[in-house]
């Protein structure tokens, strides 16, 4: 966005000079260097926590710095403890993570507490950052949780997935990481590298050793580019189940036996109808594609499921027995 502000103004085009200028509050201000005027629009938080990662902290530093924004590192510890102490005070229990014994419960009620802490302070920041530094106005809380995160449900609902607009909330992960690898190029972006190379991961459990025990993909149950055809086949296509296993069955006969994307199916159908009811809150996304799942603006299927799906699981139990058995592979 800086890139192409800043070759408008060079450009003599006056309404963008006379939109930045009212943006930043400096009608004598002229943006010639777009991480310069970056500096300006957009402000950036690391937000830590006991799980977070030094090779985490490191590369949204370094992408900060090269992208020009105004970076605040914070830790969340002392609100997260706060919380915690406030709940132990009413129930005289203390959750516990489940790698320290917890019950799934807890462990997920841990990760929770940290994502909507995050939430809290992200607004917080964004209404007085500017009042901190004697500038007027205030900020707008960017949102960034992809389309395969929103369709699985992979998010806290009112968590830092919650925003006031989210520019990707309408592009699936693989079409964000070539997005990515564009800018890695086009922009010189080296940070970006590590990035991409880096597994995705909401650092919400504990470490082990320093490193991260947790991943996006181990938590789904799936991969990125698997959730992104499961996710086009259920959008696009209007597959339920049934007709999505049949399909898939022959798209990934290569990779996957009938049973394998009977199991791979069945648990991304119960996932989605668990977590639908969370697209009824998701942040207002830009959509670019027409795969993406945002219920109120995008995608009117209903929010309340049977999640057990039973007709359609048992026919796609027959055609695995079927398929195993020799009876045909054609759909």
């Amino acid at each position: 966005m800086c890139v192409l502000v800043c070759n408008a103004v060079r450009d003599n085009n006056i309404q963008v000079l006379q939109d930045v200028q009212r943006v930043v509050g400096d009608f004598t201000y002229k943006p010639e260097d777009p991480r310069e005027l970056c500096k300006h629009l957009f402000t950036t938080c690391y937000m830590a926590s006991e799980n977070s990662s030094e090779d985490t902290r490191g590369r949204a530093r370094e992408l900060a710095m090269q992208i020009g924004s105004n970076h605040v590192n914070i830790n969340i510890d002392m609100a997260v403890k706060g919380l915690l102490g406030i709940f132990s005070i009413v129930t005289g229990r203390m959750p516990q993570f489940r790698a320290n014994g917890g019950s799934t419960r807890e462990n997920l009620a841990l990760q929770n507490v940290q994502a909507r802490v995050r939430m809290v302070l992200a607004y917080l920041f964004a209404q007085l950052s500017l009042w901190a530094h004697g500038k007027p106005g205030g900020l707008l809380v960017l949102g960034s949780a992809n389309v395969d995160e929103s369709l699985s449900g992979y998010f806290t609902k009112y968590d830092c997935s919650s925003a006031d607009i989210n520019p990707i909330g309408g592009i699936s992960k693989m079409d964000l990481k070539n997005f990515l690898q564009y800018c890695t190029e086009h922009f010189q972006l080296s940070a970006l590298r590590r990035i991409l190379a880096a597994p995705p991961t909401a650092e919400l459990e504990p470490l082990m050793n320093g490193q991260v025990s947790q991943t996006d993909e181990a938590d789904m149950g799936m991969t990125y580019t698997e959730l992104s055809v499961i996710g086009r086949l259920r959008k696009i296509s209007r597959c339920g189940p049934y007709s999505m296993f049949c399909k898939l069955i022959e798209l990934w006969r290569e990779t996957c036996s009938p049973s394998q994307v009977a199991i791979k199916v069945k648990h991304f159908f119960r996932m989605y109808s668990v977590n639908r009811h969370k697209m009824t809150t998701v942040t207002p996304s830009y959509h670019a594609e027409s795969y993406s799942p945002d219920d109120n603006r995008f995608d009117l299927r209903p929010f309340l499921y049977n999640i057990q799906w039973l007709w359609q699981f048992r026919r796609i139990d027959n055609k695995v027995s079927d398929v195993e058995l020799g009876y045909g592979s054609n759909f």
